[in-house]
């Protein structure tokens, strides 16, 4: 109220001037102090964006350093790799020309000392194509000698970015495993055809060429070809073929067929309703697919039996009859197998004879029988005590682990499979499926000229000219000349032990043949599966195959054939 009072009287008394003197000082003492505040503020400010600024530059540095480790990880990684994948390529070619056996592993043992003798492409810092500061180097430090197979190499890489440096130590193994042309009823190595109406397969079918269906077959599973150059083929599946609704499945497939996929239909529980309750994996689910144009499955081909002979040591299998041994892991001969509901024939484990098998009857225990030459079916072949997978089955689990116990037969032939009294006149039908006017010439494995496959070589390469019913250079047991197809027991001795078409009416095996799977049937089941190169059977009623899952499951442990693995990283460690 005093300064009102003095502006007042400043008014009255006509001091214009100061009064807008002492106006002015007031202004500009206000004007001041916001400067001030002002200046204030922009300082914070600026020290605030200096502080973000100089955060996120560092964030960015930070961010980037973690990107160029990441970089070197991939790097030292992407070595492993590489490495991993060209041993894998280079150790095949050599396993392949060397008869596929175990012995071949040790290739890898000197890859220490000198690894350049066998593999030359190890990258020395290798650089990224458009990326001059990316870089990675690769050694292999050890090589586990102890075990032919598998085999364990360890690798070390050191992958450099930006000048950050991240080195990868792994352990990769190379071994054989079971052989994926095991997953399959019927598997051909050549172009597959199922021509007939009264063919059943109650498992997937798969060719390493064009597959081809005629006049409607029953298929209740999938259908592959494969890409094969060398066949010609590009892997159509052409045709058509008919299938079953699960529910029909259910309902008419044997106990020895594959399970249904959900072995069950839905059930109500308490009054839930609980939707596939019983899946099964490698069960058939009411549907199925073609799939053309595949890659083409290695064979567990059967060159050099030395492996098998190891492994029939090692496991130290038998077949036994009335408890006599008949082969005591490996027998340097012929054999003939007879058995019967009083003496059936007892396999335990893997067995290899070197020459020809023949085998019929009851069969009990669970092995595979190696023959050095021809496998001959000479009449039914049946299990004791077979598997069954229920249809419908509430307990897929139980019935699985009773079927791990029942009878299980491999038979696998370096030669051939044959079926039947070849010397029955109407076994001749399948003489005309086995010559080249049906057949072509393919390449064959060295180990197999002391059977007489070795026809003539083509670019340094081992062939046989496909004519199975063409002499080997073999003799029988009455000196006469031997066909591929026949076995060494001169005519008259097969014919008392073989049994006529008709009377051939299921076999109880997974069979396997580097060459052909031939013979005359009339109704015919096949409880297993069927895997050769070339297919000559000749049937007069029907024939069914009904996959034994076990092959697919449990082939290891069932010893049959293995193949190469891909190559497996077993341990990882970044530093």
């Amino acid at each position: 109220m005093a300064n009102n009072k003095i502006k007042i009287q400043l008014i009255r008394d006509g001091n214009m001037r100061e009064y807008l003197r002492n106006l002015h000082k007031g202004m500009a003492s206000r004007s001041g102090m916001a400067m001030i505040s002002v200046f204030l503020v922009v300082i914070v400010l600026t020290l605030f964006l200096g502080s973000l600024l100089r955060r996120s530059i560092g964030e960015s540095r930070n961010t980037q350093r973690r990107l160029d480790i990441l970089q070197a990880e991939y790097l030292a990684e992407s070595g492993i790799d590489k490495v991993k994948q060209d041993l894998y390529k280079a150790f095949e070619v050599f396993y392949a020309a060397q008869g596929r056996t175990a012995d071949t592993f040790t290739w890898f043992d000197d890859l220490v000392t000198d690894p350049l003798e066998k593999y030359s492409a190890i990258p020395t810092n290798a650089k990224l194509k458009n990326t001059p500061n990316a870089a990675y180097s690769v050694r292999i430090t050890d090589v586990d000698v102890s075990t032919s197979v598998p085999k364990d190499i360890t690798l070390v890489s050191t992958g450099t970015f930006n000048g950050i440096t991240k080195t990868a130590t792994a352990v990769v193994r190379y071994s054989m495993g079971s052989a994926r042309v095991f997953d399959y009823s019927y598997f051909i190595n050549n172009y597959g055809w199922f021509y007939g109406s009264s063919i059943t397969s109650q498992g997937d079918v798969r060719s390493n060429g064009n597959f081809s269906f005629m006049y409607n077959p029953l298929v209740n599973g999938d259908a592959y070809g494969s890409v094969t150059p060398e066949l010609g083929a590009v892997g159509t599946v052409g045709g058509s073929y008919g299938n079953e609704s699960i529910g029909t499945y259910r309902r008419k497939a044997d106990d020895t067929a594959r399970p249904a996929n959900p072995t069950a239909d839905p059930i109500d529980i308490d009054g839930d309703f609980i939707p596939e309750e019983f899946p099964y994996e490698n069960g058939y689910d009411g549907t199925v697919e073609k799939f053309p144009s595949q890659e083409s499955l290695n064979m567990p081909y059967l060159g050099n039996l030395q492996y098998y002979k190891e492994l029939a040591a090692n496991k130290n299998g038998t077949i036994r009859q009335k408890g006599v041994t008949l082969v005591n892991n490996v027998l340097e001969d012929n054999i003939v197998l007879i058995g019967t509901d009083a003496a059936p024939i007892q396999i335990d484990g893997p067995v290899v004879v070197t020459g020809d098998v023949l085998i019929k009857g009851k069969v009990t225990g669970q092995g595979t029988i190696y023959s050095g030459r021809n496998t001959h079916v000479i009449g039914s072949v049946e299990y004791v005590n077979p598997p069954a997978w229920l249809k419908p089955d509430i307990n897929p689990s139980r019935t699985d682990a009773s079927n791990e116990n029942s009878d299980f037969l491999g038979l696998v032939a370096k030669g051939n499979i044959v079926i039947g009294n070849y010397t029955e006149r109407s076994w001749d039908y399948c003489k005309l499926y086995l010559n080249p006017r049906f057949t072509k010439a393919y390449k064959v494995d060295v180990e197999d000229a002391d059977i007489g496959y070795v026809s003539y070589y083509s670019e340094g390469e081992p062939y046989f000219n496909g004519d199975y019913t063409g002499f080997d250079g073999g003799k029988k047991t009455d000196g006469s000349k031997r066909r591929f197809y026949e076995s060494s027991y001169d005519n008259k001795y097969f014919a008392s032990v073989a049994d006529s078409y008709v009377k051939i009416n299921q076999v109880d095996a997974v069979t396997y043949t580097n060459h052909a799977f031939t013979g005359r049937v009339n109704k015919f089941t096949m409880n297993g599966s069927i895997i050769s190169r070339d297919e000559a059977i000749i049937y007069s009623n029907y024939i069914k195959m009904n996959y034994d899952v076990r092959a697919r499951d449990k082939g290891e442990e069932l010893y049959l054939p293995r193949t190469l693995e891909l190559p497996h990283i077993q341990y990882i460690k970044l530093d």
